[in-house]
């Protein structure tokens, strides 16, 4: 599977489209898969297509062409992630939307990390990818959907840097969104900027909704154990200030 990702002349995101065994058509009008609403923009203009694990992309008789690395292309010609793509004043490019190991780099060994070093853990509850879990190792753990992010969440809703989850020293995360095209909700609500989430809170980026929980699974009370000793100190002490005032009011 890829995603074909659209930016205008300026770089700024057009729209993103998943790109499945199929094709999808691309054109000025509305009956087509991709619409770029430009003059320059034939009404049907190409066609993207995946065969196998081979992308294509042809030229369907447009006015202006299509580019593909700086050449005029009309039959359908191979591309990849490295293809730069040309339809009008619109920059059109591929990312492969599945997770891929990283390689180590040459001459560093990579330390064995265990899953009780782990302070945390995002569980996937809803998309084709419920059920897989993501356990949250580092301070702070980049979200996204391509391979360069700690978690990849391989979701055509799921922007290239979505959003970030930063550790906080009384167990608490700090969540922030990347000015992402779908938005990360926390609780069902949507992160402006930042907002603070702790286990048992749900976490929803783009369309993939996740469960914030410990490494064993579990949730637990935003309180603090010394958020508990406060409250229970004044109980405690409006339960004395009730008996001294009834005593007064006895005497």
């Amino acid at each position: 599977m890829y995603i074909v990702v659209v930016e205008d002349e300026r770089g700024a995101l057009v729209s993103e489209h998943a790109l499945f065994e199929g094709r999808l058509t691309v054109g000025r009008t509305a009956e087509n898969d991709v619409v770029l609403p430009s003059n320059a923009v034939s009404r049907r203009h190409a066609a993207i297509s995946l065969e196998g694990l081979v992308a294509y992309i042809e030229d369907l008789g447009s006015a202006n062409g299509v580019l593909v690395n700086d050449q005029k292309v009309r039959d359908a010609t191979p591309i990849n992630e490295s293809s730069q793509i040309r339809i009008g004043e619109y920059r059109v490019f591929l990312e492969r939307a599945t997770g891929k190991l990283k390689p180590s780099q040459s001459g560093i060994s990579t330390a064995i990390v265990h899953p009780e070093q782990a302070h945390g853990k995002l569980v996937v509850v809803s998309g084709p990818q419920a059920g897989r879990e993501h356990l949250l190792f580092e301070p702070i753990t980049c979200i996204g959907r391509t391979d360069e992010n700690d978690i990849t969440l391989a979701d055509v809703s799921v922007s290239r840097h979505h959003a970030r989850v930063k550790r906080q020293d009384d167990g608490s995360y700090i969540v922030t969104d990347l000015d992402s095209s779908n938005g990360t909700l926390l609780q069902g609500r949507r992160i402006q900027q930042s907002a603070r989430a702790w286990h048992g809170d749900r976490v929803q980026f783009g369309h993939v909704e996740c469960v914030l929980v410990d490494p064993l699974g579990k949730g637990r009370s935003r309180r603090t154990s010394k958020q508990y000793a406060v409250f229970a100190l004044l109980v405690v002490g409006a339960a004395l200030l009730g008996a001294l005032v009834s005593l007064l009011l006895l005497g």
